[in-house]
């Protein structure tokens, strides 16, 4: 784990990733179908309240509302047979384009919440993802804006942020390969609980996450009654529907990499949530950054131009994903064959999508070997060799894997292999005279 002190943030990452999850199935047929559809103009500056006046001025809200290269759509979709109120923010032109998306995930829950004038905040920023080049596709969930069913905060609502991915594949420009996930708030929760669920999303961003439903009630005991009113089951459901909204309890899902944002003086949510997930996914292996702002609010407002600016480099240039960690989980669960068969199919399938350099299966290898999972260290080491046969050091990691599991012959074959690529391997040198001092 890395540490890194700025002026406004904290800074901590992990590189490494667990494997993506297929989306789930099932739902209505119909779910993602568009059923409305109008352009939509975004607030007059004459329109927008005073403190959002002040944040952005006069120039950035007409410049949001007279764009003359985006347009933003109001729609109604399809979701569990529900009709769902939404936007869409793009550019106009779209022909022939195949463009990267943002699935964005507002927060709050209640009338005064929804994407509106009142909450200028909501165009503004999915504006500012348009402009970068990004599709942006935005639920009201329902219950909200004219859209049918009741609200859950994060039950079964988060099915209708999973179903804007059928709807992004029936607009012919989204690349489905360029899916990203940004919330705030309850919509970072809501996200959070997409990607568990297998969301098919290249990289992620949470603002103000709540990880820790426990922890919310003990630090904010008024927003109890608040939430829980809203859940399903009630009483008798109620560990279970916490269990649900705490991605610290199912961190090692959260399989995407992903950007943790949280402001530190966050009187709503505490930048504990935020550290208790980083900390967890540091344990699971999974991939992240954690950027604590120094004595910003729920939403960094003060540090929203920056917040923006990492979030729009996160999705234009998501991490590289380190291969090794989707192959430890499938060695664990199901053997190290499996693990072998998973790695070939994810170099032919998904070759962009994670590092599969010589060091990562190396580093798998011996992260075996001196756990005492020595036969398995021999598989991954004898799959390195047979994708990097020219390299030096995959032999030199083979023969070590062979000493230790007895094997002196096929030891001393792959030192020897060593030294004819690389004549200057001073390791495979002193094994070699080990192995015949013995």
């Amino acid at each position: 784990m890395r540490l890194k002190g700025l002026r406004h943030a904290v800074i901590l990452s992990s590189l490494v990733l667990l494997p993506q999850l297929a989306l789930a199935q099932g739902g209505a047929k119909d779910d993602g179908n568009i059923i409305e559809q109008a352009v939509f103009a975004p607030p007059a500056f004459e329109q927008v309240p005073e403190r959002f006046r002040r944040l952005y001025g006069r120039e950035a809200i007409e410049r949001v509302r007279n764009s003359p290269d985006l347009e933003l759509l109001k729609i109604k979709y399809m979701s569990d047979g529900l009709k769902i109120s939404g936007f869409i923010y793009k550019p106009k032109e779209t022909a022939g384009k195949k463009l990267p998306a943002v699935i964005w995930n507002r927060g709050g829950a209640g009338d005064d919440t929804i994407i509106t004038a009142a909450n200028y905040l909501h165009f503004y920023e999915m504006h500012r993802l348009a402009s970068e080049g990004f599709v942006v596709l935005a639920s009201q969930y329902r219950g909200y804006d004219g859209g049918e069913g009741k609200d859950e905060v994060g039950g079964a609502d988060t099915n209708d942020v999973l179903n804007l991915f059928p709807l992004a594949r029936s607009l012919g420009y989204v690349d489905m390969g360029r899916v990203f996930m940004y919330g705030f708030s309850r919509g970072a929760q809501m996200t959070l609980q997409a990607i568990r669920r297998g969301a098919p999303v290249r990289a992620a961003g949470v603002v103000g996450a709540p990880t820790d439903m426990w922890l919310s009630f003990q630090e904010n005991p008024g927003i109890r009654n608040l939430l829980t009113a809203n859940w399903a089951g009630g009483e008798a459901r109620r560990e279970q529907n916490m269990e649900e909204r705490s991605a610290v309890r199912w961190a090692d899902r959260l399989n995407v990499p992903l950007l943790i944002l949280h402001g530190g003086a966050d009187p709503a949510v505490s930048p504990n949530h935020a550290l208790a997930l980083a900390k967890k996914m540091e344990e699971t292996g999974n991939l992240y950054e954690l950027v604590v702002y120094a004595r910003d609010d729920h939403f960094v407002t003060r540090n929203f131009d920056d917040r923006l600016r990492r979030t729009v480099e996160w999705f234009k240039h998501p991490p590289v994903n380190s291969i090794s960690s989707p192959l430890r989980r499938t060695i664990r669960e199901r053997g190290v064959e499996a693990a072998v068969a998973q790695y070939r199919e994810l170099r032919k399938s998904q070759p962009d999508r994670y590092d599969f350099g010589e060091p990562e299966l190396n580093a798998l290898g011996y992260e075996m070997l001196f756990t005492g999972r020595v036969k398995d260290a021999v598989e991954i080491f004898k799959l390195n060799v047979e994708m990097y046969p020219e390299g030096f050091n995959t032999y030199d990691s083979l023969g070590e894997a062979y000493l230790a599991a007895g094997e002196r012959e096929l030891a001393i074959r792959n030192y020897k292999r060593s030294l004819e690529l690389n004549p200057q391997n001073t390791n495979a040198m002193a094994a070699l005279k080990r192995i015949e001092a013995n």
